[in-house]
């Protein structure tokens, strides 16, 4: 009779694949400046922090640079540096007040069509860092509506708009909403009522506000919080010292800390990288650009030659052959303006202008 052996098997340890980090992103933005929006954006990443979270602030307000004013730091270096003086992200990141870390950014960031391909993926490489490091990147967006802004806020999956109860300020932020709604922007809106005198002033304020999208925009919008008016914070401002630190138990320090745990205790929208935006976009970029060519080769018979020498140039000559084009292209433009024949075409400003890009 066959008799089988049986063997021990040894237990086999599950395995356990560690979840990627995947930081938070929220763009905090605002109709028109003078509402506060920079001093919630840097209070509300302390509170995170204090909450055991790692955070970092994009500064994209490039125009006032808020966050360095109230914190007292100079940055020595910003994003630009990065970008073009090959400087590490340890260089430019500003370690903040509270356990907060700042990277100061550079004018024009999200203009990204100008951007070379190596930039590009620079760019793309930090954020990807960035997301990987922090578990909420708040990025402080400049005031107002420019295609900075509105770039910013699509890139992001959260978006808090912050308002007060002047009625500049809900039509400014009102105007920036249908902007983004004209664009097809349909992420989740938070909005946040600064300087309001009492809870029953910025409940009126958000009904009326929240009327309004719901009535001329169908947009629907979340509300879980206010920051209460309160002195201590212009105080803080002068001394250079965020409120939630030097005046932890203040009306408007409880008010912060109250939508910090909020947001912590919120379901994020989705899982969503910033820089996975931003690769579209230059994907994106580069199909509008081939298209565009390929639809004008056959009414610029000119293209096909231009087109022949850069499908058969070597690789290794490819930057030799970039600089000699656009080196016979400069050389054409001021042949032109000694000749004085195009000056006043609308031709020959446009290529003025994009010679002065060439040339930087």
């Amino acid at each position: 009779m066959y008799s089988a052996k049986v063997h021990q098997l040894r237990p086999v340890k599950p395995t356990i694949k560690l979840m990627e980090r995947v930081a938070r992103v929220i763009a905090i933005s605002s109709g028109k400046g003078g509402v506060g929006k920079s001093s919630v954006s840097l209070n509300l990443a302390i509170e995170l922090s204090r909450q055991k979270h790692k955070v970092c602030i994009f500064d994209a307000d490039t125009n006032l640079a808020n966050i360095n004013i109230m914190t007292g730091l100079s940055p020595d270096f910003t994003l630009q540096d990065f970008l073009t003086a090959n400087k590490p992200l340890q260089d430019i990141m500003l370690q903040g007040p509270g356990g907060i870390n700042i990277i100061p950014a550079a004018s024009g960031f999200m203009d990204f069509v100008h951007y070379d391909p190596l930039q590009q993926e620079k760019l793309i490489n930090l954020l990807q860092q960035l997301e990987k490091q922090f578990d909420y990147i708040l990025i402080d967006t400049a005031a107002g509506i420019n295609e900075t802004v509105l770039s910013f806020i699509k890139a992001a999956p959260e978006t808090i708009i912050t308002i007060t109860s002047e009625p500049t300020s809900l039509t400014d932020a009102f105007s920036l909403l249908k902007v983004l709604k004209q664009q097809g922007f349909n992420q989740p809106i938070q909005v946040l009522v600064n300087r309001v005198p009492s809870y029953q002033v910025a409940k009126e304020v958000l009904t009326r506000f929240s009327a309004a999208l719901k009535k001329y925009l169908n947009m629907k919008i979340t509300a879980p919080g206010y920051v209460l008016d309160d002195k201590n914070v212009s105080r803080s401002v002068m001394l250079q010292t965020p409120f939630i630190l030097k005046y932890p138990e203040t009306p408007a320090s409880l008010c912060i800390k109250s939508f910090a745990s909020k947001i912590i205790n919120s379901k994020r929208s989705k899982v969503s990288h910033l820089s996975d935006y931003l690769t579209e976009q230059k994907e994106l970029n580069q199909e509008v650009l081939v298209s565009a060519i390929e639809k004008n080769v056959d009414k610029q018979p000119w293209l096909n030659s231009v087109l022949d020498v850069i499908q058969t140039a070597p690789f290794e000559e490819s930057e030799q052959l970039i600089a000699l084009l656009s080196k016979h292209w400069l050389d054409r433009l001021e042949s032109e303006t000694t000749d004085k024949k195009y000056l006043n075409s609308d031709g020959y400003k446009a290529a003025i202008r994009f010679a002065s890009k060439l040339k930087l």
